[in-house]
């Protein structure tokens, strides 16, 4: 199911830069590291960009839990790529 909404998501998206690509390509790899409850609530807030209140009955949650799920998620990817950034870094001598 993951990798079915993840390639819908990606098809969808318009011609990119090679950065913007790359980007995709890590958070293609990053969202399967969520729950699948987080990873529809990204997909369809960002994708599909349907309202809290909206994807909170789709998923059978409170508006503030998945409010939460969604910053949750927000945080996990976004400690994704910054590990990726440092790791990418030169070490100083």
């Amino acid at each position: 199911m993951k990798q079915t909404i993840l390639k819908k998501a990606a098809d969808l998206l318009p011609e990119r830069s090679p950065e913007k690509e790359k980007d995709l390509r890590l958070l293609y790899e990053l969202m399967p590291s969520l729950s699948d409850e987080g990873i529809l609530a990204i997909y369809f807030r960002f994708w599909e960009r349907l309202l809290i209140e909206d994807i909170a009955k789709i998923l059978g949650l409170s508006w503030n839990e998945t409010n939460k799920l969604i910053e949750n998620s927000i945080k996990e990817l976004r400690n994704g790529f910054l590990k990726n950034q440092m790791s990418a870094r030169p070490i100083a001598a």
